[in-house]
């Protein structure tokens, strides 16, 4: 039979395993949407420097190219 100790162990390494893994779906979710993070935020990039060159055009409202140029996903 499994002493309590055995058991104890176990419940340790189940427990460790977890996090491990835990740990490594959160490293697979980053590196899966690292590309997307960085496109998205050369997009926020292009668009706060097109709202600047407007501005210094004269234009006090910028145009709506289909999408607001305010809204951004975050993941």
């Amino acid at each position: 039979m499994i002493g309590e100790s055995e058991l104890d162990e176990l419940q340790e390494n189940i427990k460790a395993m977890e996090q491990e893994l835990m740990e490594k779906k959160k490293a697979l979710r980053d590196a899966k949407y690292t590309g997307l993070r960085t496109a998205m935020q050369a997009r926020k990039d292009a668009d706060e420097a097109i709202r600047q060159e407007l501005k210094d055009l004269g234009y006090s409202q910028t145009p709506s190219f289909g999408q607001p140029l305010h809204w951004h996903w975050k993941f």
